[in-house]
């Protein structure tokens, strides 16, 4: 804890703003912003918690976000579909928590035909994700269809209520870290159902992504906020993947969500969880190749794509500069980690 102040102490006079934009406030995230990371590298971190997919990437790209996390499907989408320059520094989880859950009356899948399922976006990576899914137990997708509402934080407090705010009743909807497990924890008449993991049917995915307006790299000062504010969340994933610092983290969890100490110790085992949770396969934010190309697969399946027949996958999503994906600030992160961060108690 005084180590945590010390460092806030000497940095606060020169911390320099950065705007984060997420659709989920992720244990890695909670882990720099509680123990003092940010601080740590003079940045003061402004969480920005998005509507939906539509404003967020509409937000990177405009610079009011300075770095978004978002399913890096939805950045292969806008890229390859929209045009639009966006770009990956590395991948932060792959999908921790990611099921499909339904209100209590909805106790098997079959019960979904003919009901809409709430979504963010028709066309975001989890509403392929969904279609899979329910295609695994049969259901074509003229068995259902999509309501648009929002980001997860509005669909889980829908699903929740059981109906929209237009009064439309809710029956299912897709859910991830943090809101998989706040409702594991509610009193058993309202718990959802988790009617089907994801993992179960795609695994590895490649999900939550750092993204970023491609011209933000060749911006000086703006590339400078970007390598420390990865650093910093690098040195938190480090942290989080430390088994020592089991307790702490979950603490920082804990506070950082408003949550009881049993629901911060479901998300600490979403967010370690070896094959879906907040890891990459090099544990320095590398994108899993096997993932992405699962999560292109199954975009591609149902439609998804409006490219040329004989468009090259593979070439476009290999790293390198000008491409979706470029590691160079990433890579100037690692250097300058502060290892010392690593061992902070709380």
């Amino acid at each position: 804890m005084l180590f945590r102040l010390v460092i806030c102490a000497a940095i606060v006079s020169a911390a320099d703003v950065f705007n984060y934009g997420a659709f989920t406030q992720t244990a890695t995230y909670s882990i720099a912003n509680q123990l003092g990371f940010f601080a740590a590298y003079g940045l003061d971190v402004v969480y920005h918690q998005v509507p939906n997919s539509t404003a967020a990437y509409a937000s990177v790209l405009s610079g009011e976000y300075d770095l978004l996390t978002g399913s890096i499907d939805n950045a292969v989408n806008l890229r390859f579909n929209s045009g639009k320059n966006l770009t990956v520094l590395g991948q932060l989880d792959q999908g921790p928590d990611l099921v499909l859950a339904s209100i209590p009356g909805i106790t098997n899948i079959s019960q979904l035909i003919g009901k809409p399922l709430i979504v963010d976006s028709p066309v975001s990576g989890y509403a392929y994700l969904l279609r899979k899914v329910l295609s695994s137990y049969g259901l074509a997708n003229s068995d259902y269809f999509f309501q648009t509402v929002g980001g997860t934080n509005l669909r889980y407090a829908d699903l929740i209520g059981g109906v929209l705010p237009n009064g439309s009743a809710v029956y299912a909807t897709i859910l991830t870290y943090p809101f998989t497990a706040y409702g594991e924890v509610l009193p058993a008449a309202q718990q959802p159902n988790i009617l089907a993991r994801v993992s179960t049917f795609e695994n590895p995915i490649s999900s939550s992504a750092f993204t970023v307006a491609q011209s933000a790299l060749d911006d000086g000062d703006q590339s400078d906020l970007l390598v420390r504010f990865l650093s910093a969340m690098y040195a938190a994933n480090l942290y989080l993947n430390k088994f020592q610092n089991q307790k702490c983290a979950t603490k920082a969890i804990q506070t950082q969500l408003s949550v009881t100490s049993a629901t911060a110790a479901l998300e600490y085992v979403a967010a370690t969880n070896l094959t879906s949770g907040e890891i990459s396969p090099d544990k320095k934010f590398t994108v899993s190749q096997a993932g992405l190309n699962n999560i292109i697969a199954v975009r591609e399946e149902f439609g998804g794509f409006s490219v040329a027949s004989d468009f090259d996958f593979t070439a476009a999503t290999a790293p390198g500069t000008g491409k979706l994906i470029d590691y160079s600030l990433r890579d100037k992160a690692i250097l300058i980690l502060q290892r010392k961060l690593l061992s902070v108690g709380c």
